[in-house]
């Protein structure tokens, strides 16, 4: 219950509106014209302006030269294969052999500060108003990355637990005044992942059942109980309307708060329930505005035309719809679990395969925002600067202003291609970081998974270093 009070005192510390930074940063971080406007010191942007992600200095310019070096010695830590491989279990072991105390004292000033927000609302704060000077926004996540086991006593007491921890991180994300508030959401932290998995064999293909995604809105909207889905078991269904009435409670907060909120994809075996529920929380929350984003994985053959039957049963039921496109963090363990069961491999079997079904899938949701203004929302969630490159020419081709209600988001995980966002949110882009709120001990599964996927992306990290060095060089070798 640790967390939860933490929580508490980070959304009683914004509700105070007590800022308590220097005139210059209050000034910057909320422009005159109204708290929805970013003020960019130095810089104006035009519809037709090109973005230029190799200015150095204007990409590094919100950043301290300690911060600089720091990201500079992690990110050739990830180009270390055998740490990368293997860093979840160097990190426990140095905790171990360091103790806590010391080994926090260790982390705090390196690793987690580079991909964490803070554990309280002081630091937390800092990061969100200094991203926000230089027009980034905050996507703000819970660190709940373990899956929580249903074979004890106290499995509701922990989903229960789950579940006020995520409704006080959406308190505190509609209380930051940040445009468009956004939170990210783990919904199989609410439930059994059992209960997941059956679910996900029973309805493998959600839109293609609409009668069963109406059946669950329908709980959602009246809490009246499911009694019967497909061959779950009397346990099963009961856990199922535990987990609605659950779900029910994060969709009020966020139509209360005007609060988008993003439902993250995981394994292909837990998918389809998480999809189920994602569309019965559109059919639900997304009446004149996408609140609910469904995350689509381009690294999996079939998403585009998953995605397409999705808009399908947005559009029959007229609701407004959302998806945040990523290219996915599962790809070995997919593959390995495919050769494991004997089923066909559902990953694509190259990068450019996967970028060539994110590239579709971005058309697909970019034509949609241009046709039906407001109607649809796409979050190009990614750190390959060349999809990102592609998303800005696809606005200019379609006519998509950078901020407006035709939406448009692009996010990266806050640590990782800061010279893409830092780029973007200069240039009038709405931008998002994915800021993870929690303390060192709750974010350090959280932490291993970034030092992973700053190795996955090496052409990335490479061009991000180079940015670093350059800036750096400038900083500590200019005499004028």
């Amino acid at each position: 219950m640790q967390r939860g009070v933490s929580y508490q005192k980070l959304l009683d510390g914004l509700q105070q509106r007590t800022w308590n930074l220097p005139f210059y940063r209050q000034q910057n971080t909320i422009a005159s014209g109204g708290r929805h406007s970013f003020a960019i010191p130095g810089h104006r942007f035009t519809q037709n302006e090109t973005i230029n992600f190799d200015d150095a200095e204007k990409a590094c310019q919100s950043k301290t030269t300690w911060e600089l070096l720091r990201s500079s010695l992690i990110l050739n830590a990830c180009s270390v294969e055998k740490f990368v491989k293997h860093n979840y279990k160097i990190l426990s072991w140095t905790r171990r052999l360091m103790g806590r105390s010391v080994f926090n004292a260790m982390m705090r000033p390196t690793v987690y500060k580079q991909f964490v927000g803070g554990d309280d609302f002081t630091s937390f704060q800092e990061t969100v108003s200094r991203l926000q000077t230089v027009g980034v926004r905050p996507l703000v996540m819970v660190t709940l990355e373990e899956d929580v086991k249903d074979d004890g006593p106290d499995a509701d007491q922990l989903f229960d637990r789950n579940l006020k921890i995520m409704k006080d991180c959406m308190e505190m994300t509609a209380a930051l005044g940040s445009q468009n508030p956004m939170m990210q959401i783990k919904p199989s932290g609410l439930f059994p992942l059992a209960l997941c998995k059956s679910v996900s064999a029973e309805i493998p293909f959600p839109s293609s059942e609409p009668e069963v995604v109406e059946k669950i809105a329908n709980s959602m909207e009246t809490s009246k109980e499911v009694t019967k889905l497909g061959n779950l078991s009397t346990i099963e269904v009961a856990q199922l309307n535990k987990a609605l009435n659950r779900i029910k409670q994060i969709c009020k907060v966020a139509m209360e708060r005007k609060l988008m909120i993003l439902v993250d994809a995981e394994y292909t075996y837990l998918n389809p329930c998480l999809n189920l529920l994602a569309l019965a929380m559109m059919l639900h929350c997304n009446g004149s505005e996408p609140l609910v984003t469904n995350t689509y994985q381009n690294y999996l053959k079939e998403t585009p035309n998953i995605l397409l039957k999705d808009i399908e049963l947005a559009q029959t039921h007229g609701v407004t719809f959302g998806a945040k496109l990523v290219r996915g963090a599962y790809i070995y363990n997919e593959r390995a679990l495919a050769k494991e069961k004997g089923y066909p491999d559902p990953v694509c079997e190259t990068f450019e395969k996967t970028t060539k079904n994110y590239n579709r899938s971005m058309d697909i949701m970019m034509e949609k925002v241009a046709k039906h203004p407001g109607k649809f929302c796409v979050t190009i969630a990614s750190h390959n600067e060349d999809t990102v490159k592609r998303g800005t020419n696809k606005m200019a081709e379609l006519g998509i202003p950078r901020s407006s209600d035709q939406r448009v988001i692009f996010a990266q995980s806050y640590g990782m291609s800061d010279f893409i966002s830092l780029s973007l949110g200069q240039a009038g882009y709405m931008t998002y970081k994915s800021i993870p709120y929690g303390t060192i001990d709750e974010a350090l599964p959280y932490l291993s998974r970034r030092l992973n996927e700053n190795s996955s992306i090496l052409g990335g990290v490479r061009r991000e270093r180079k940015i670093i060095r350059s800036a750096l060089g400038r900083r500590l070798f200019s005499f004028n």
